[in-house]
């Protein structure tokens, strides 16, 4: 028998030994949106689409801001304090939603516009394809070369990529595109998927942060392959990434990931689930989104925004817009944000431990209300448009010290959780109230595909008694299934998960009898998370300079007023 290498895991409450327990430990309580931070156009919307769809507002302010990103990145730069021509305004952006939270919905009405457009385009390029091709198919030899000489097919118009990876998108730019949104509801396709492999991903997180920073694109092929090989300027690419925790939860805790500066780039939140508050009525449902006025002026405005010329040189495909200067308002609002901002990193500092996130804080902080601008139509960064920015950016500063703060629950306790909710999805529930676990091996998700992982998980699934099973082998959900999936308290043991599934099958011992040959003689240690002196500490430092600051001044950005 192979064992599995012991883990530590949260010891489950005996106060009833037939009631699921909860799998994961308690999480800090999250900053509150600052929707109220976001132009008013902007805002309503996103307050609009979270009532339409109820949806987390976070999900909804997020799309609207990155719909604005996408459309603002050909038409303005951010300013730079110290480069004339500026930086792309484009953005990369993440939030952490479940699944059933309703990520497609958010971003399907944020994206409306946008979307119509490409679909537009496409068709129109397709049209134009076939037509060329018709006539050149007609001829032979070397008067169909001639023809298609004289006639080249169109460029192809696509800006958008859901299901793809960085490689295609480089490739798109060096043969001539000028922008591109990555944009997805399924982010752990990014980070999971074939651009990040141990082998390739050291090479993808340098070119997207090329291409961040300054819109470089670089692309090498051998010689027998040299097609789409290359390099291209000042391009943008906007990531919009909506994901689920359970599928970035090792990603975003990646050393590489984080102090190179990828991870850092991003507008970050988490959102809070809404399911078990979404309740209809017959007044709710015959409400329609379309016919809402904060929508309908939302979607005027990108379509003008589309209408409103691109700086896009047509030799090149270069991006070369104009930088929207910042007035004195907007450069006094940003200095004190940036400087507060540069304070809390000292070693006993608000983001002390985020300080690769916090010292981009400033330049993301441009970036934001460049967008913020070009959306409502200003030719200069305002002061309004720029506190709006800090706002929104100290708040995402907020999410990463939060998820960076708490303590992280080993792997296999979140795919567990992840786990017991995809069996218990209203959609496929039925069909696994009860089931073999080669079943699960064959048709559950990706992360119970290897047959070690999969019998780690069932077994704490046991364990914890969300799942019960006489034989290690078939298992059915625990009827008592009123379950918190956060604990109030936490221990940590040892144990040894999947040797108990494996030990119930093979020798046919009751689970309670393998549990307890697999118990390991050790102390019981608390592993929840201790409270951060962090959050009640104000430094001297900043204390001092803050009272050289008005109070005004100071609210603006932290979202006081």
């Amino acid at each position: 028998m192979i064992l599995e290498p012991m883990q530590t895991f949260p010891k489950p409450s005996i106060s009833d030994a037939n009631r699921p327990q909860p799998l994961l430990p308690p999480r800090p309580q999250s900053t509150p949106y600052p929707v109220d931070a976001l132009p008013p156009l902007m805002r309503e919307a996103a307050e609009a689409i979270a009532y339409y769809v109820q949806a987390p507002i976070e999900l909804a302010g997020q799309c609207v801001i990155g719909a604005a990103a996408y459309l603002a990145q050909t038409r303005v730069n951010a300013p730079h304090h110290q480069r004339q021509d500026g930086m792309p305004c484009s953005l990369f952006m993440l939030t952490l939603a479940n699944s059933g939270d309703r990520k497609s919905e958010c971003r399907r009405l944020a994206f409306r516009e946008v979307d119509e457009s490409e679909r537009q385009a496409r068709t129109k390029h397709r049209t134009l394809v076939t037509e060329i091709l018709c006539q050149a198919d007609s001829l032979k030899g070397k008067k169909r070369e001639e023809f298609l000489a004289e006639h080249p097919l169109p460029a192809d118009p696509r800006t958008q990529y859901s299901d793809a990876t960085f490689e295609p998108i480089a490739g798109d730019m060096i043969r001539g595109a000028s922008q591109a949104c990555w944009d997805t509801d399924e982010g752990g396709q990014l980070f999971g998927g074939s651009s990040f492999k141990a082998d390739t991903r050291a090479a993808t997180i340098g070119g997207l942060i090329k291409a961040y920073d300054s819109g470089f694109f670089e692309r090498t092929r051998s010689k027998g392959n040299a097609e789409g090989s290359g390099v291209a300027y000042k391009r943008r690419l906007s990531i919009l990434m909506m994901a689920q925790p359970v599928a970035t939860a090792e990603a975003l805790q990646d050393p590489l990931l984080r102090d190179q500066g990828f991870l850092p780039r991003f507008l970050f939140c988490s959102a809070k689930s809404l399911a078990g508050t979404r309740s209809l009525t017959l007044e709710k449902i015959a409400e329609k989104s379309y016919a809402d006025a904060r929508l309908q002026h939302y979607w005027e405005r990108s379509r003008e925004l589309q209408a409103s010329p691109a700086y896009i040189v047509p030799e090149t495909g270069e991006v070369t817009p104009p930088v929207l200067e910042l007035t004195d308002g907007a450069t006094r609002a940003w200095l004190i944000f940036y400087n507060d901002t540069e304070r809390e990193q000292e070693s006993l500092g608000e983001f002390a431990c985020i300080r690769p996130f916090a010292g981009r804080a400033g330049e993301l902080a441009r970036r934001v209300a460049a967008v913020f601008a070009c959306f409502a139509g200003l030719g200069v960064i305002d002061e309004s448009a720029m506190a709006s920015a800090c706002q929104l950016v100290r708040y995402s500063l907020m999410e990463w010290s939060r998820y960076s703060e708490e303590v992280q629950p080993p792997l296999e306790l979140t795919q567990a959780t992840a786990l017991i909710a995809w069996l218990k999805d209203p959609g496929r529930a039925d069909k696994w109230q009860s089931f073999h676990r080669n079943e699960l091996g064959k048709s559950g998700p990706g992360y119970v595909r290897k047959v070690a992982n999969r019998d780690k998980l069932l077994g704490l699934l046991i364990q914890y008694r969300h799942l019960l099973s006489e034989d290690g082998k078939y298992f059915r959900i625990n009827p008592l299934a009123e379950v918190a999936e956060v604990a109030e308290t936490v221990e940590m043991r040892p144990v040894e998960a999947a040797d108990t599934v494996r030990k119930v099958a093979e020798n046919g011992v009751t689970h309670d009898e393998a549990t307890t040959q697999n118990a390991v003689s050790a102390s019981i240690r608390n592993a929840s998370a201790p409270a951060n002196p962090l959050a009640a500490r104000i430094s001297a430092t900043s204390a001092a300079s803050a009272s050289k600051q008005t109070s005004s001044e100071t609210a603006t950005y932290r979202g006081e007023l």
